[in-house]
């Protein structure tokens, strides 16, 4: 069979999984040994689902694959029925699966939950952080997807961080809506990505959503008892995180509702445009804070959470992070994409900011 991945693809991953993957981690397939004669194509996906998982053991050793039929134990301990069905870190004690092999666009997520997995963080923000910790009792997010969309893979990415930072209690199940027709006709799976919270259609949402508004809705339907308090919680630190004062000493909270004030308050105003899931986000993040606290030559560093604030990024056409705009007067000066070393950044903002 034709190799999947191609020599520059190869090179970039074997380049990623060098700089981002920190420990080992088991993907298991499971597969049922007995095909119909004649059902080429279940033949076909499985053997992409085995294929692929051998070719990223090839360019990274760490990701252990192993082949397993549908009675193995650990297919009945995760409830799985559909064949091919991967799990990703079940002996390190995750619940993470893929209903489906990961086939189009969910093979670039399936990689990132590998190096996410091997990390051990989950890389949510605080606040879903604090929403997943609160949920005590296993809690199962089906998110339903199909190889064409191209915003499923986040959707599904989110769920598994989640299962991540609860391991052993979230369970995240990656659904391909095509190969589980029975399971999305039972949820009106009209769109997709369509997140499902312990089989409730009541918990049903649309969209690639912030990881906060997945944990809520987990928080909601996996632990109803602390749902309101928390919420409410939630809520007044989020007001009072928005409040934009003068000369902060530190990183000022940008939102779609304070944008527009902080662009009048602020005469030199640079805003680190990231999401909690971003590798090079995180690179930058503890050098915004730095700068932040320096304040050189007057300028007010803030950050915004693309994924929690869509309208700003869409007004400034933000289509990759992190990226750092640059205002003065309420005027935008320019941008830089990409993480960036400390002096370069302060050299390229003070030449757009003047």
């Amino acid at each position: 069979m034709e190799k999947l991945i191609d020599a520059e693809t190869e090179k970039q991953l074997k380049s990623r999984f060098m700089s981002a993957m920190k420990g080992t981690v088991d993907v298991k397939v499971f597969t049922n040994p007995i095909i119909a004669p004649g059902d080429n194509q279940t033949q076909e996906i499985y053997n992409f689902a085995i294929q692929l998982v051998r070719e990223l053991s090839a360019i990274d050793p760490r990701i252990i694959p192993q082949e397993l039929t549908m009675s193995d134990p650990a297919a009945r301990a995760l409830g799985l029925t559909t064949s091919p069905s991967i799990a990703v870190g079940y002996d390190l004690g995750y619940r993470i699966i893929y209903n489906g092999a990961p086939l189009g666009y969910e093979a670039t997520g399936f990689i990132e939950t590998i190096l996410t997995v091997s990390s051990n963080e989950s890389g949510l923000s605080g606040a879903a952080k604090k929403a997943a910790g609160l949920i005590e009792k296993e809690t199962k997010i089906q998110v339903f997807v199909t190889p064409t969309c191209p915003y499923c893979p986040k959707a599904v990415l989110t769920a598994n961080r989640l299962a991540v930072e609860r391991k052993g209690i979230i369970v995240a199940e990656c659904v391909e809506s095509a190969e589980n027709q029975e399971l999305a006709k039972k949820f009106n799976v009209s769109s997709v990505p369509m997140q499902v919270i312990n089989g409730n259609p009541d918990s049903a949402l649309t969209g690639a959503l912030p990881d906060e508004s997945v944990a809520l809705q987990a928080l909601k339907f996996g632990a109803p008892e602390k749902y309101d308090d928390f919420e409410k919680a939630i809520s007044t630190e989020k007001a009072e995180k928005e409040k934009l004062i003068d000369n902060p000493s530190g990183v000022v909270y940008i939102t779609d509702s304070n944008f527009k004030q902080a662009l009048t308050k602020y005469e030199k105003l640079v805003v680190d445009c990231w999401a909690p899931w971003c590798g090079p986000c995180r690179m930058l993040s503890p050098i915004i804070e730095e700068l932040a606290s320096e304040r050189p030559g007057g300028i007010v560093f803030g950050k915004l959470n693309t994924d929690e604030n869509p309208v700003v990024a869409a007004e400034n056409n933000i289509s990759s992070i992190p990226t750092v705009l640059v205002f003065r007067n309420g005027a935008l000066k320019g941008t830089i994409v990409g993480a960036q070393p400390k002096q370069e950044l302060l050299m390229k903002i003070n030449e757009m900011i003047g």
